[in-house]
């Protein structure tokens, strides 16, 4: 357990790094990549403005297997015919990752769910054989609902505030949970022992 809490303290920004880097917008303009379908427009009226909203969308590929849709908004004058393209309006959705990158995210995966089984795994006979028989159950219940219920259920919040505090770094939200991991390894290698309590009665 303390073993995963390490791994996971120590690569948690790295892994959620690559993820970043390999999948924003700057890494997916089609500079290197072919039409795989031309350029479709499709015009909106705007209600009350002499201007529409012109969407193309464009499907690109690369050798690599690497394909993505690229969206853009341009806005139309429609008594000079100008066309201004909106700012940040260019947008690349339908990601599909060459086979490289994906086998990348596989494993990035694989070591994530094996922190989770590292930690989790073993935690449900570590719960069991930390208390007394009397008082076994609310002892087990009562720190494993607060670590899923309240430490747990806070990571959304918490990511998002930090998010919305320091938007400069895309990945301040890690922050929480590896938090919550250094006081768990910090508590655990001080105070835990692997002491075999052989009175399974008291």
């Amino acid at each position: 357990m303390m073993a995963g809490l390490l791994l996971a303290i120590l690569t948690y920004k790295p892994i959620f790094g690559e993820f970043l880097n390999d999948t924003v917008n700057d890494s997916w303009k089609p500079v290197n990549l072919s039409v795989l379908k031309p350029k479709a427009e499709k015009e909106d009226s705007i209600k009350g403005s002499p201007r529409k909203l012109i969407t193309s969308t464009t499907v690109y590929s690369g050798s690599d297997g690497r394909k993505v849709t690229e969206v853009k908004t341009d806005t139309l004058l429609t008594e000079s015919s100008t066309r201004q393209t909106i700012p940040g309006s260019v947008v690349y959705k339908e990601k599909h990752l060459p086979s490289a990158m994906y086998w990348k995210f596989v494993a990035l995966v694989f070591c994530l769910i094996l922190y989770v089984t590292m930690v989790y795994g073993p935690i449900a006979a570590f719960l069991v054989e930390l208390f007394p028989t009397r008082i076994r159950y609310t002892s087990m219940s009562l720190p494993y609902h607060i670590g899923n219920g309240v430490f747990g259920g806070l990571v959304p919040f918490i990511g998002l505030l930090l998010t919305t505090t320091y938007p400069a770094d895309p990945l301040v939200g890690l922050w929480y949970p590896i938090g919550v991991a250094v006081l768990c390894l910090i508590i655990g290698t001080l105070y835990l022992t692997n002491k075999i309590d052989k009175n399974i009665k008291d």
